[in-house]
C-alpha cells in the first residue's frame, strides 16, 4: 500500500504528463490513444470531452409499425380498373412539436424499407429487389417568404438525380430508370417538347437532367420552340402528371416527405390541395409532417388536411409524442454508455424534467451538460461521470432550448460563429462556392477548402448537415439560435447589405438568390437601400413569382416596391412616372387575378386618373370591365360601360342601338369588306393591339347580357376598325368566334359556318398566344356543333379543356368538358370506365375550386353512364354512387335549380326511353315542355330536343298524351332545319323521329340507314329496337327478332351493358347468342378498315352443323348495316 502523499505525488506527475484539464478531470487532447486506452470501443470524441449520440431510433417501434403496415397494404391494394390493376395512393399526416423525432422517424422508416429483402412487389412477389425511391424536402420559417415551392424543389431535385444517376459509375441506365423516361416520354402534356415539358423546365430548372434523359436523340418535340408563360394551374397540372408518369413506372411506391408544412408558402400548398387530392396520383405513399403546436383551426394547412381527409379512406393521421422517461432513459445510457442503474436513472430524470422527452431538446441538454464540464469523461475510470445533486443537474439546463444552442455558439471559434451568422438570414441551401463569396469582406479572403474546413468543423459541433454539394443547419433551431446570434453582433445591416449583394451577383442563373437578396434589401431602412434598383428588383422578381404562380409572393412584392415610391415621395413624377405606371399596371392584373377586386379598382383608378394618354389607360380599362365579370357576373353593366369606355376611342355605339341604326353600321360594315369574304381578314399581318384587347371582353359581356344587336354592332365596328388599321391583333379570333356563336342563337347556320372558318384560319396564325387560341378554338367547335359530326368534335374539346386549365381560365375547362360530355353522349361513343375516370378527374378539380354547380353536372354526367352501364333497379332514375338528383335538387334553388333540373331532365328522359320506362317518360315530358326550345351550346340542346321529341312520339300515342305530338313536331321542327343545312348530327335524329311520328317500314329502314351511315351506334340500336316493336305488332316475328338481336350487340357495342342484359331477360333466345368478334362503329373509329365481321352463334348444342350461324356485315361504305341469315345444313 501507499501513503496518502505517496498518491498525491503520483496524481500530480500525471496530470503533468498527460495535461488532465478541466472540471471534474475532463481530459483535452490525448497523444497516444491505444496507450492509455486499448478498449475496442474507445472514440475520439469522447476523449476530446464530447459525446457521441447513438444512431438508433429509441421507443417508436409502434410508429414504424404502422407505417410499414401503410406501405404493405399500399403494395397489396389493387383497384380493378378495367382489368388494369392500379395501386392506390396513400397520405400520411404526422403531427408532433418541434424537436419530437417527425424527421428522424421517417428516414428510419425509408431505412428499413430499403433494408427489408420480403417486400412484396406489383405482382406479388417477394423477391423484390427494385430500388425504393425517397424524396424529401423541408420548409423553414425564412424560406416560406422567400422562393415558392420550396422543399417541393427539394424532392423534385432529388427525384431527377436519382432517376438520372448512372449506376456504378458507368452509363447504363437500369431498367427502372428507363421505364420512368418512356413513361414521361408517352404523356401528352410533358413529353419532350411538349408545352408541359417547357412549363417544367422554366419553373422547376433542378428537372431538366431527368426531361433532357427522356429525349430521343435527333427527335424535335413540337412545341419545342415555343415561349412559355406558366400559370399557377399550369404548373400544378404539369407537376401531377409529372409524378403520375413516375409513379405509373416504378415497381415500388414513391415515398415524399415534406417537413414543417406550417410553414409552407401558398403556392406550395395550392399544389398540395391538387397532388393530395388527385384520383389521378396512384402508387404514392406521401408524407406530410407539421408542428401541431403551431397550426390552429383558421391555419391553411389544417384547411387543406380538412379538404384531403373529406371521405377519404387512404388518409391517415398520425400524432408524434414525446419518448418515455424509459426510452429517454435508455437513449442517455447508450449515449454515456452506462447501464440503466440507480445512478443513470437521476441523470435521465433531471434530463427529462427539462426536456419532458424531446429527443432534440435531450441532446442539446446533454451537450449543455457537457459543455458547463457537469458531465464529464473521467479517464481516470474511462467513463461518462457527474457528481452533482440532481437538482444541480436541473438548474445548469436550459429550459430554452434556443439558448442552450446559443450558448453553444458563443463558446465556437469566431470563424465559425462568422460562418453560421452568414447561414442564419438565407433560408436555402448553400454550396462552399456561394459561402465563400460571402466569408469575403471587411478585408478577409478564403480559399474554398478553408472554407470547407470551417464547414466541416460546423458539422463536428452538429450545428450544420452536409447535403451534397450543399450545407444547411441540422436543425430549424440551430438556426433560430444563429440569427438571434447574429442580430446582437453590431453592423448587422452592412452584412445584409453585403449578403444582397453577393446573392444579386451568383443569382443569374439561380432565381431563388433573387428572391432571398430583394427581401433582405425590403427589410432595411429606406436610406440603406438605392431606391430606384430597389423598385426595379422589387418588379423584376415579381415577374419571377408570376410566372411560378406564386401571386401572393407576386402582389407582395408590387406593394412593396410601391412603397419605396411612395416613401421617396416620386410616385408618378417625371423621372419615375414609366416606373409608376408599370407598377400600378403590375399591381392591378395581381389584384384582379387573386380575387381582389376591391383592390383591383383602387388601382384602375390610380391609373385612370394618372396616366398621361389613352393608349396607356387601356389594361386599366380592360380589367375594369373584366372585374365586373369576375366579381359579380354583372354582364349587362359590364357592356353598358365598357360602350362608354369604347366611346373615348371612337366607338361609338348606343346602348339600344335602333332598326334605323343597325341598318346604317350594316351598310357601312359590307361597304368595308367591298364584297368580299369575311376571311379576307386572314391575310392581314398580326399587330399587338390593346383596344382590341378591351373590345373582346365587352363583347363577352354584350353575349352573355343577351344584348345580340349591341354585339353584332360591336364586330361591325371592330372590322371596320382592323380593315382601316391594315392589321390585327390575335384578339380578333375570339371575337370572331364570338359572331359565330351569334349566329348558331340566330339559327343562322351559313353566317356561323363562315365566321367559324375564318376563325380555324386565323387560328393557324395566332399558336403562340395560347389564351387566344383557346378561345377561338372553343367557339368553333360550339358553332361546329350545327354541322360537324359530334365525334370529330370530342377531341377538340377535350384539348380545349386542357389547355382552359393549364391557364387557370376555370370557367372555360369546364365549359371546354362539357362540350366534351355532350358531343361524346350525342356521338354515342363507347361507355366505359375510361370515359368516367375523366369525369372523376373533372370531379376531383371541381372539388379543389369550389365549383359546386360544375361539381353537380359532372357528377351527373357520371351517374347516367353508370346507368347505361351497371344494372340498377330503377335505371331511368339519377340514383347511385356518383350522383343523387333528389338530394340534389332540395340543396338548390333560383336559377341553380332550374338548370340542373333541365340538365338531370334531359338525361334522364334519355334513359326512360331506352329501358323504355313509360311513366318517367310522361312525368319528364311534363317538367321539359317548360323550357325553351333554344340553347347556344347546340350539343346540349341537340340532346335533348332529340330525346323530348322521341319521347313526345313515343307517348303521343296513348290517349292521356295527345298534347305531347305538337312538343315532338317542335323538335322534328328544329331538326329539319338543320338536316336543310347539312347537319350529320341532325339527320338520323330528324328520321328517327320521323319513323316515331308515322311507323313504316321505309321509315325505320331510312332511320336505320342514317344512323349507320354517321356511326350514331347509340341510335342506331334505339332504331331497331323500335323497329322490332313495330315488326312484333305486325306479327313480323322473324324480323322483329333479328332486329331485336341488332340492337342487343349495339347497346353492347355502345356499352350500355344495363340494356343489353335488360334485353337478354325480355328475349330469352338472345341468351343463347355469342359473337366470335365484337367489331362495332364505336370499336373502329379512326380504323382503316372498311369492313369487319362479326359472328353470332347459339350455344347449346356442340354438333356445329346444328347450330344456327348469322353473320353481321359491317361496311362503313354502304348505306345500311344489314343482317344476312345463312341457313344451317341440315343433318344427314
Amino acid at each position: 500500500s501507499i501513503s496518502v502523499r505517496d498518491a498525491i505525488i503520483i496524481l500530480i506527475i500525471m496530470a503533468e504528463e498527460f495535461r488532465i484539464e478541466g472540471c471534474h478531470g475532463t481530459i483535452a487532447e490525448q497523444k497516444d490513444e491505444a496507450f492509455h486506452d486499448d478498449r475496442s470501443d474507445a472514440s475520439d470524441d469522447e476523449e476530446k470531452g464530447k459525446i457521441k449520440f447513438p444512431t438508433r431510433l429509441y421507443g417508436r417501434e409502434k410508429e414504424l409499425d404502422s407505417l410499414k403496415k401503410l406501405y404493405a397494404g399500399l403494395m397489396a391494394s389493387e383497384v380493378d380498373d378495367r382489368d388494369d390493376k392500379v395501386l392506390k395512393s396513400q397520405v400520411v399526416f404526422l403531427s408532433g412539436y418541434s424537436g419530437v423525432g417527425k424527421s428522424a422517424l421517417i428516414t428510419e422508416f425509408v431505412k428499413q424499407l430499403r433494408g427489408s429483402k420480403n417486400r412484396p412487389n406489383k405482382t406479388n412477389n417477394n423477391n423484390n429487389d427494385s430500388p425504393i425511391i425517397y424524396g424529401a424536402g423541408k420548409y423553414s420559417e425564412q424560406n416560406s417568404a422567400s422562393s415558392p415551392f420550396f422543399a417541393i424543389i427539394e424532392v423534385l431535385k432529388t427525384l431527377a438525380n436519382v432517376l438520372c444517376e448512372a449506376k456504378d459509375g458507368s452509363d447504363k441506365v437500369t431498367e427502372q430508370q428507363e421505364k420512368v423516361r418512356e413513361s414521361i416520354r408517352q404523356s401528352e402534356l410533358i413529353g419532350p417538347g411538349k408545352e408541359g415539358d417547357l412549363i417544367l423546365r422554366a419553373t422547376f430548372p433542378v428537372l431538366t437532367p431527368l426531361l433532357d434523359s427522356c429525349v430521343v436523340a435527333n427527335e424535335k418535340g413540337a412545341n419545342e420552340d415555343l415561349t412559355v408563360h406558366p400559370t399557377m394551374s399550369a404548373i400544378k397540372e404539369c407537376t401531377l402528371q409529372l409524378l403520375c408518369a413516375i409513379c405509373r413506372a416504378l415497381d415500388n411506391p414513391l415515398i415524399i416527405f415534406l417537413d414543417d408544412l406550417q410553414w409552407a408558402d401558398e403556392a406550395s400548398m395550392d399544389m398540395l390541395n391538387v397532388l393530395l387530392t388527385s384520383s389521378e396520383l396512384k402508387n404514392l405513399m406521401f408524407i406530410c409532417a407539421y408542428r401541431s403546436n403551431e397550426v390552429d383551426v383558421e391555419h391553411s394547412f389544417c384547411k387543406l388536411m380538412d379538404n384531403v381527409a373529406k371521405g377519404d379512406e387512404s388518409v391517415e393521421k398520425m400524432e408524434l409524442f414525446s419518448l418515455s422517461p424509459t426510452s429517454i432513459t435508455s437513449f442517455i445510457a447508450d449515449s454515456v454508455k452506462k447501464e440503466e442503474d440507480t445512478e443513470m436513472k437521476e441523470l435521465s430524470s433531471a434530463v427529462y424534467q427539462t426536456t419532458m422527452g424531446n429527443i432534440f431538446f435531450t441532446k442539446q441538454a446533454l451537450e449543455e451538460l457537457v459543455r458547463k464540464n457537469i458531465l464529464f469523461y473521467d479517464m481516470m475510470c474511462f467513463e461518462w461521470r457527474w457528481v452533482v445533486t440532481k437538482v444541480e443537474l436541473a438548474n445548469n439546463m436550459s429550459a430554452d432550448v434556443v439558448e442552450s444552442v446559443l450558448g453553444k455558439i458563443r463558446d465556437l471559434p469566431k470563424e465559425i460563429q462568422e460562418l453560421l451568422s452568414l447561414m442564419a438570414y438565407i433560408p436555402n441551401a448553400l454550396d462552399v462556392s456561394t459561402l465563400k463569396a460571402l466569408m469575403c469582406r471587411d478585408g478577409a479572403s478564403y480559399e474554398e477548402r478553408q472554407v470547407l474546413d470551417l464547414l466541416q468543423q460546423s458539422s463536428d459541433e452538429g450545428m450544420l448537415l452536409l447535403v451534397s454539394p450543399n450545407w444547411i443547419f441540422a436543425h430549424d433551431r440551430i438556426r433560430q439560435a444563429s440569427l438571434k446570434f447574429a442580430s446582437e453582433k453590431s453592423g448587422s445591416e452592412e452584412t445584409l447589405l453585403h449578403i444582397s449583394s453577393v446573392l444579386l451577383a451568383e443569382g443569374s442563373d439561380r432565381e431563388w438568390c433573387q428572391y432571398v437578396a430583394v427581401d433582405i434589401l425590403n427589410s432595411l431602412p429606406v436610406e440603406k437601400t438605392d431606391c430606384n434598383e430597389l423598385v426595379k428588383l422589387n418588379l423584376k422578381v415579381s415577374h419571377l413569382a408570376r410566372n411560378s404562380g406564386a401571386l401572393g409572393k407576386e402582389n407582395a412584392l408590387v406593394h412593396k416596391g410601391l412603397e419605396s415610391l411612395k416613401s421617396a415621395g416620386m410616385t408618378w413624377t417625371n423621372d419615375y412616372y414609366e416606373l409608376t405606371r408599370q407598377l400600378y399596371d403590375a399591381l392591378l392584373v395581381s389584384e384582379y387575378s387573386s380575387g381582389a377586386y376591391d383592390a383591383a379598382r383602387v388601382a384602375i383608378d390610380e391609373v385612370v386618373q394618372n396616366a398621361k394618354t389613352p393608349d396607356e389607360k387601356l389594361i386599366a380599362y380592360t380589367h375594369c370591365v373584366m372585374c365586373l365579370m369576375s366579381e359579380t357576373s354583372e354582364y349587362g353593366r359590364g357592356a353598358e360601360e365598357g360602350l362608354e369606355i369604347l366611346s373615348k376611342y371612337g366607338f361609338d355605339i348606343p346602348q339600344s342601338p335602333t332598326k334605323t341604326v343597325m341598318a346604317k353600321e350594316e351598310m357601312k360594315y359590307k361597304l368595308a369588306l367591298r364584297n368580299r369574304s369575311i376571311s379576307c381578314l386572314t391575310t392581314l399581318p398580326i399587330q399587338d393591339d390593346s383596344l382590341l384587347a378591351l373590345c373582346q371582353q365587352i363583347n363577352i359581356c354584350a353575349m352573355y347580357s343577351g344584348k345580340l344587336d349591341v354585339m353584332k354592332l360591336l364586330n361591325w365596328k371592330i372590322i371596320q376598325y382592323v380593315l382601316k388599321r391594315g392589321s390585327i391583333s390575335s384578339d380578333l379570333a375570339p371575337i370572331l368566334g364570338a359572331c359565330a356563336l351569334v349566329h348558331v342563337k340566330l339559327n343562322d347556320v351559313k353566317r356561323s359556318n363562315e365566321f367559324a372558318t375564318t376563325v380555324q384560319a386565323l387560328n393557324l396564325r395566332i399558336r403562340d398566344d395560347k389564351k387566344n387560341y383557346a378561345m377561338a378554338g372553343m367557339c368553333v367547335c360550339l358553332a361546329m356543333c350545327l354541322l360537324q359530326n359530334f365525334r370529330s368534335l370530342t377531341d377538340p374539346f377535350l384539348q380545349s379543356y386542357k389547355d382552359f386549365k393549364l391557364m387557370g381560365e376555370v370557367e372555360m375547362s369546364l365549359n371546354g368538358l362539357n362540350g366534351y360530355a355532350q358531343c361524346f353522349f350525342g356521338a354515342g361513343c363507347e361507355l366505359g370506365p375510361i370515359f368516367e375516370t375523366k369525369l372523376l378527374v373533372v370531379e376531383d378539380y371541381c372539388r379543389n375550386l369550389g365549383r359546386q354547380s360544375s361539381l353537380v353536372l359532372f357528377s351527373m354526367f357520371r351517374q347516367f353512364a353508370l346507368n347505361l352501364r351497371k344494372h340498377s333497379d330503377s335505371p331511368s332514375k339519377l340514383v347511385g354512387e356518383a350522383f343523387n338528383e333528389e338530394q340534389v335538387l332540395s340543396e338548390l334553388e333560383g336559377s341553380a335549380h332550374f338548370q340542373t333540373l333541365r340538365d338531370s331532365s334531359s338525361l334522364r328522359v334519355q334513359l326512360a326511353f331506352v329501358f323504355w320506362n313509360e311513366v318517367d317518360m310522361i312525368d319528364l315530358l311534363k317538367i321539359l315542355e317548360t323550357y325553351p326550345l333554344q340553347d347556344q351550346f347546340a350539343a346540349r340542346l341537340h340532346n335533348r330536343l332529340a330525346f323530348t321529341g322521341l319521347a313526345a312520339f313515343a307517348m303521343c300515342h296513348r290517349k292521356d298524351c295527345a298534347s305531347y305530338k305538337a312538343l315532338g313536331e317542335k323538335c322534328m321542327g328544329h331538326f329539319k332545319f338543320l338536316s336543310k343545312n347539312g347537319s350529320v348530327n341532325a339527320r338520323p335524329v330528324y328520321l328517327f323521329l320521323k319513323s316515331m311520328k308515322s311507323p313504316s317500314r321505309d321509315a325505320f329502314s331510312k332511320a336505320i340507314e342514317a344512323c349507320a351511315e354517321g356511326k350514331f351506334v347509340n341510335l342506331e340500336a334505339m332504331v331497331n329496337e323500335r323497329y322490332a316493336a313495330f315488326l312484333r305488332e305486325e306479327n313480323d316475328e322473324a324480323a322483329s327478332n333479328d332486329c331485336i338481336t341488332e340492337a342487343y350487340f349495339l347497346y353492347q357495342d355502345w356499352g350500355a351493358h344495363a340494356k343489353a342484359l335488360q334485353l337478354s331477360k325480355d328475349h330469352s333466345f338472345l341468351k343463347k347468342l355469342r359473337r366470335k368478334t365484337t367489331r362495332s362503329f364505336a370499336h373502329t373509329v379512326g380504323s382503316n378498315n372498311n369492313t369487319a365481321t362479326a359472328s353470332v352463334m347459339s350455344a347449346g348444342s356442340d354438333d356445329p352443323a346444328s347450330k344456327k350461324k348469322m353473320t353481321f356485315s359491317f361496311n362503313s361504305t354502304s348505306k345500311q348495316r344489314k343482317l344476312i341469315s345463312v341457313k344451317s345444313e341440315k343433318k344427314k
